[in-house]
């Protein structure tokens, strides 16, 4: 009915009802808009322009028309408007700093999605429970089929994407809920040298068992998509650096920091002067040491020796030695 309703009140019939007479004031700088998202190439937005109007009549058709489901229908009239509002704003507001608009439209459209998959849930049910049981057979079975190809469509990237990450994985294991499982046979790849994963699998549970509150962790500092700032990743203890870019870009005010951690953490591993190494644990109130196989790929013999000297010494404890891991522990108090 509104349909007609608002055809009488596009053509000025006398019998159009007065509250809709005001969309005929709606249309005008609508259609003004509309114009210039075509002609700037703004074609989402415009179909997004066009999504909001009709949701703003059917409102209008819900609100005026009294029924027991109009919460529910309000509310799923509602989730779908702010869905098409954010979607329709990230066309138009970029997020300060971002790179290329990434993570406007990957944090913001998560929001529409979930928005959008939560309306879509409750009115499908209405329209299989209240809609297709009164049109002809034909047509519900010609809507059901296109339906069923949309949504078939849909989970296409689902199916073949599950596929292709099953075969790309470090090592052929049986299903499991530990996502650190394939470390135990999975061996990688770092500074043409290949290495078994399973001693860092080793120290990563003995941290995860033994290490008390969130003490600070020196590992293997390395650029982003590496094996660097692996213990963090799996403990959730902090680390010195863990990756780099995101740092520099979440802290891009002073992001010479980042660029000075960086270098820390490799003269910590690369001195052989244990008091140039001490200054910085104490800097940065470092309670365990890590000295693994990326550790001895990416800094000298010598600088990875005085941990060494320095547990003799009674400066640091070496509370972990298993295959090809050690770790030492430090108390000394970080500096104010």
């Amino acid at each position: 009915p509104i349909w007609a309703d608002l055809a009488r009140t596009l053509w000025n019939r006398r019998d159009a009802p007065p509250e809709m007479r005001p969309l005929r004031l709606m249309l005008i700088p609508i259609a003004a808009i509309a114009l210039l998202l075509s002609l700037w190439g703004y074609w989402t937005a415009l179909l997004l322009l066009i999504l909001l109007f009709l949701l703003t009549l059917a409102a209008w058709d819900l609100l005026r028309r009294p029924h027991p489901a109009r919460p529910w229908e309000a509310a799923a009239l509602l989730m779908t408007a702010m869905a098409a509002l954010i979607a329709f704003g990230v066309d138009f507001v970029t997020v300060e700093g971002d790179i290329g608009r990434m993570n406007t439209l990957f944090k913001y459209y998560l929001e529409v999605w979930v928005l959008l998959s939560i309306a879509a849930a409750y009115l499908l049910w209405r329209l299989g429970t209240s809609w297709l049981p009164r049109i002809r057979p034909a047509i519900a079975a010609a809507w059901l089929t296109v339906l069923a190809l949309l949504i078939g469509s849909s989970l296409i990237y689902t199916a073949l994407g599950t596929r292709d990450r099953l075969a790309d994985r470090f090592a052929d294991l049986p299903p499991t809920l530990d996502g650190a499982a394939y470390m135990t046979a999975a061996r990688h790849w770092e500074r043409d040298a290949v290495f078994p994963l399973i001693w860092d699998y080793h120290a990563i549970r003995w941290l995860q068992d033994h290490a008390a509150g969130s003490p600070v962790v020196l590992e293997a500092h390395m650029e982003q998509y590496r094996w660097g700032a692996r213990i963090a990743k799996y403990t959730g203890l902090p680390t010195i650096l863990g990756w780099p870019w995101h740092q520099t870009q979440q802290r891009y005010a002073y992001r010479d920091q980042v660029d000075q951690r960086a270098r820390d953490v490799r003269r910590a591993y690369e001195t052989a002067d244990p008091g140039t190494a001490l200054a910085i644990l104490q800097r940065y109130g470092v309670t365990y040491i890590i000295v693994g196989q990326l550790e001895r790929l990416n800094y000298p013999a010598a600088g990875l020796a005085k941990f060494e000297a320095m547990a003799q010494a009674g400066i640091l404890r070496k509370v972990y030695d298993h295959g090809e891991t050690a770790i030492f522990q430090s108390k000394i108090p970080k500096i104010p």
